[in-house]
């Protein structure tokens, strides 16, 4: 929609809106990374509620705004407010599900993805009518979403300590997976698991990006390629109920699960490189969502299973700091390769990317203590 609005509205070319998005992307990595750090010394509370509210004047002042420049300024603002909150949901929610284990953070998953689709559905239609009216309800939806928010947290009760600096962070629960975890450095393993996130992100973005392209220089309608996401949101609120118990059964460890998502990764972009026709893209999209469904709740999970109580948010941050460079890197990326070489080298390189993937993840697995993950 952004780009849409900063093409026909603002007079931009497509290529200034892809770099203006990309502006916003970077900002939301330094978001993450930012909010990560501040859930440790604040709290979750407070951080959210202020990005919540931060994020709701930025996007109700794109509405309003006809300068090029104020309205880059207040987008990169919005990547970095609505982005910094991340860190502290998923921090968060590791507190309040004290059995550890990534339900939480599937059901997490699957409600932001209703949304996505539900707002992208909307979105359409409201902009037919007025832009501004997507703004402005964009904006109220974040002043409702705080509501909510500061409702639920008053109803719970979360206790925080503070560390030898006497900075404040939230103490963990006596069946929490933090107690008794050895002191033993996690630098290796979490980098191992940032690099996996972040390929496999920039490989996952080329089906926003180039892809849609292609779709249409093939002759393919609009409509026939909206359908992929509208097939990956049903896929995804549907079927991950399904998918969960069937993990906790035959594949509980975390680390595993995230080796299995790469390589079906792997296998969807083998597929359409392969065979690049609207039957190819329905299966490759299929296979790429189920892979996406046990990759993507697994990070936060396994970060929350990883990390020292006190430095939970940090670590959160780095891993959707991660994720927000690889859709910063993955158009920009996918677009010189698809103008270069075309879209069969461009599904070849998703191929190779999402080895590399699959291998980070892999030394991940094996840098990773079993008392940890189990």
């Amino acid at each position: 929609m952004n780009a849409l609005y900063i093409h026909t509205v603002l007079g931009k070319s497509v290529t200034t809106a892809g770099i203006v998005l990309m502006l916003m992307n970077a900002a939301g990595m330094v978001g993450n990374l930012v909010g990560g750090a501040l859930y440790d010394r604040w709290g979750g509370k407070p951080l959210i509620l202020a990005a919540l509210l931060g994020s709701a004047a930025a996007v109700t002042t794109l509405g309003f705004t006809k300068s090029f420049a104020f309205y880059v300024a207040f987008i990169i603002l919005l990547g970095f407010m609505q982005n910094m909150a991340w860190p502290s949901f998923h921090a968060l929610i590791g507190k309040l599900w004290p059995a550890g284990g990534r339900r939480a953070f599937n059901m997490f998953y699957v409600v932001n993805n209703l949304g996505v689709a539900i707002g992208t559905a909307l979105g359409g239609f409201l902009a037919e009518i007025s832009f501004l009216l997507v703004f402005v309800l964009n904006g109220l939806t974040y002043l409702l979403y705080a509501t909510i928010f500061l409702y639920a947290m008053r109803r719970q009760t979360i206790r925080y300590t503070t560390d030898d600096n006497g900075n404040p962070f939230l103490e963990k629960g006596a069946d929490s997976t933090s107690e008794g975890r050895p002191a033993d450095p996690i630098h290796v393993p979490v980098a191992f698991l940032a690099l996996g996130i972040l390929i496999a992100w920039t490989a996952y973005s080329q089906w926003a990006g180039p892809l849609a392209v292609y779709t249409q220089q093939a002759g393919y309608s609009l409509s026939a390629y909206s359908f992929l996401w509208t097939l990956n949101g049903i896929l995804i609120v549907a079927g991950q109920p399904l998918l969960t118990p069937l993990l906790n059964r035959y594949m509980s460890k975390l680390s595993v699960q995230l080796i299995t998502g790469s390589v079906l990764y792997v296998v969807s972009f083998a597929l359409i490189a392969q065979y690049p026709n609207y039957t190819g893209f329905l299966i490759g999209m299929t296979i790429m969502t189920i892979g996406e469904m046990i990759l993507l709740p697994g990070v936060p999970a396994a970060i929350n299973q990883l990390a020292p109580k006190e430095r939970t948010g940090f670590y959160q941050g780095i891993a959707a700091g991660a994720g927000s460079a690889g859709r910063m890197l993955g158009p920009v990326l996918g677009g010189m390769v698809y103008d270069h070489s075309g879209a069969i080298v461009l599904f070849a390189c998703g191929v190779a990317a999402c080895l590399v993937a699959t291998v980070s993840f892999l030394g991940f697995h094996i840098s990773t203590n079993r008392r940890f993950l189990n």
